[in-house]
C-alpha cells in the first residue's frame, strides 16, 4: 500500500461518517426552514462547502446557506438571517465580508449563512452569493477517484500550513484545492506544476480564459464562475514560496510528515539562547491581550500594526531583519533588527553639487550639524546627532503615536519589551516561533 493510501485511510470518512454528516443537514435544514417560516421569512436552504461536493475530510464543519429571494432588502436579508441562525444553533453572530451564525450541532461545527438566490454570478449583490455556483461547478466537474484526490490536496495543505483562505494563513482554500485537481488531474500531478511555479504564475481552466481584468497576485487562477475574480488572491508570497518547496521535498522524498508534521514543542529558555544567539539582543517584542474578535478581523490589524512599527524604526535608521506575529494567551508581535544600537552620530545625505537646492541645504545646516557641511563623491554631505540610538526605547516612546489597527489602538496596556526580559515563560512560544526557521515537515 503506498503512502499516499494510507494518508487517505486516514482522512476518508467512513460510509458511517458520512451519514452521520447528512443525517444532521437533513435535520438542520428542516429546522431552519421552520424557524423561517415563523418569521414569515420566504427562503430555501442548500448545503454548500466541501460536504456538498464530497471532497471533506473527517469531522467537517458544515456550511448550510440560507437563500433569500433577490428582492429582500439586504438589512432584513441579515437580520432574518441571523434571527433564524441564532433559533437553531447555539452559537455566535460573525461579521466579515458578510454575517453569519457560527456554532456547534450535534459535534459538527455548523456555518449558517444568508445569501441572496441570483439566476448568475453577474447579477451577485453579496460576496457570498457565487458560493452556490461554486459547489455546483465542482460537483459537475470532479471526475469520478478525483474527490479522493482533492482530500490528499486538502490534507498536505494543511501539513505543510497553507490550507485557508483566511487572514490568519492567506493560503489554498478548499475550492481553489478542487479546482487544482479538475485542471490538473491528480494529487500528484498538481504537485509536479506547484513545483515549477513562480511568484506571479497564471493559472486558468481552458474554455474559461476570458476575464475582466488583470492581477498582480503571487498567484492567479481564474474562477471559472465568475471569472473577473481571482480565486487565489488570498495566497501570499510566503504560502505560495512554502507550498512550492513542500512540492519538490515531497517529489524527491515522500514523508508522512508533508501531511501529519509534528507539532512545534516551546523551547526553554537555553534552547532560545543556544538557537539564536546574539540575536536575540536585537529583537523587540510588542505584547497586549488578545482581540476578542474572528481573525478575519485580527489579523490584518495586527500586519498593519506590525508594518507602522517596522516604518517608525526605518525612518529612524533601524534595519529590520525579521518580523513575526503569534497569538498564544496574548498577541506578540516580533521585531528583529540588526542591531539594537546604533551610533549617536550619523552622515545625512544632502543634495548634489549641482543641485538647484544646495543654497537651502547649506542655511538649514551650516550651524544645524556637529560638522560643518561638506562634499563627497560630488555631493554635499553633513554630520548630525540621532534623536534616538536604541530601537527599543524608539518603539516604547512612539509607539502610540503610529497608526496601529484600530483595535489594538484602543488597549492600554501595549507592552515593549526587549533583551533577557523576554526570555520568561509568557514569550517562549513567540520567540520559538521567530527562532525556529524549520519547515512543518522538517520538525
Amino acid at each position: 500500500m503506498t503512502l499516499e493510501n494510507d494518508v487517505l485511510r486516514l482522512v476518508k470518512p467512513t460510509p458511517a461518517q458520512d451519514r452521520k454528516v447528512m443525517a444532521v443537514v437533513e435535520e438542520l435544514s428542516k429546522k431552519v426552514l421552520t424557524e423561517a417560516r415563523k418569521l414569515d421569512a420566504h427562503i430555501e436552504t442548500m448545503l454548500v462547502g466541501s460536504v456538498a461536493k464530497g471532497t471533506h475530510l473527517k469531522d467537517p464543519d458544515v456550511d448550510l446557506f440560507m437563500l433569500f429571494q433577490s428582492s429582500t432588502p439586504l438589512e432584513d436579508l441579515k437580520r432574518l438571517g441571523l434571527e433564524i441562525g441564532r433559533r437553531v444553533v447555539d452559537g455566535k453572530e460573525y461579521w466579515a465580508q458578510h454575517p453569519y451564525v457560527r456554532g456547534m450541532y450535534d459535534g459538527f461545527q455548523i456555518d449558517l449563512v444568508p445569501c441572496f438566490k441570483i439566476r448568475d454570478t453577474r447579477s451577485k449583490l453579496s460576496a457570498v452569493d457565487r458560493t452556490p455556483f461554486h459547489t455546483e461547478f465542482v460537483k459537475k466537474n470532479l471526475k469520478k477517484g478525483m474527490a479522493d484526490q482533492v482530500r490528499l490536496l486538502k490534507r498536505f495543505m494543511k501539513g505543510v500550513e497553507s490550507y485557508g483562505a483566511e487572514a490568519k494563513v492567506q493560503g489554498f482554500s478548499g475550492y481553489l484545492c478542487e479546482l487544482l485537481i479538475i485542471r490538473f488531474g491528480s494529487f500528484r500531478k498538481v504537485l509536479e506544476v506547484a513545483s515549477g511555479w513562480k511568484v506571479g504564475e497564471h493559472i486558468d481552466i481552458p474554455g474559461f480564459e476570458e476575464y475582466g481584468g488583470k492581477f498582480d497576485d503571487p498567484l492567479t487562477f481564474i474562477d471559472p464562475v465568475d471569472t473577473t475574480r481571482n480565486v487565489a488572491s488570498a495566497v501570499s508570497h510566503e504560502t505560495l514560496l512554502r507550498l512550492i518547496m513542500a512540492s519538490r521535498g515531497y517529489l524527491a522524498k515522500p514523508d508522512i510528515r508533508f501531511f501529519f508534521p509534528s507539532e512545534r514543542k516551546v523551547w526553554t529558555p537555553g534552547k532560545v539562547k543556544e538557537v539564536a544567539g546574539k540575536r536575540i539582543r536585537n529583537l523587540i517584542s510588542v505584547t497586549f491581550p488578545k482581540l476578542g474578535l474572528i481573525d478575519d478581523v485580527v489579523y490584518p490589524q495586527l500586519r498593519k500594526s506590525l508594518t507602522s512599527m517596522t516604518a517608525l524604526l526605518e525612518r529612524a535608521d533601524f534595519e529590520v531583519e525579521k518580523t513575526s506575529i503569534l497569538v498564544d494567551d496574548r498577541t506578540h508581535l516580533l521585531v528583529e533588527l540588526t542591531a539594537m544600537e546604533l551610533p549617536k552620530e550619523r552622515k545625512h545625505r544632502g543634495p548634489p553639487v549641482k543641485s538647484e537646492n544646495v543654497s537651502e541645504f547649506l542655511a538649514k545646516w551650516d550651524h544645524s550639524g556637529i560638522s560643518a557641511p561638506y562634499v563627497e563623491d560630488s555631493r554635499w554631505w553633513v554630520m548630525t546627532r540621532r534623536t534616538w540610538t536604541r530601537g527599543d526605547e524608539l518603539l516604547k516612546a512612539k509607539l502610540k503615536e503610529i497608526p496601529l489597527g484600530k483595535d489594538v489602538k484602543k488597549l492600554t496596556d501595549l507592552e515593549v519589551e526587549s533583551d533577557d526580559r523576554l526570555l520568561v515563560k509568557e514569550h517562549l512560544g513567540a520567540l520559538t516561533n521567530h527562532f525556529d526557521d524549520r519547515m512543518p515537515w522538517q520538525r
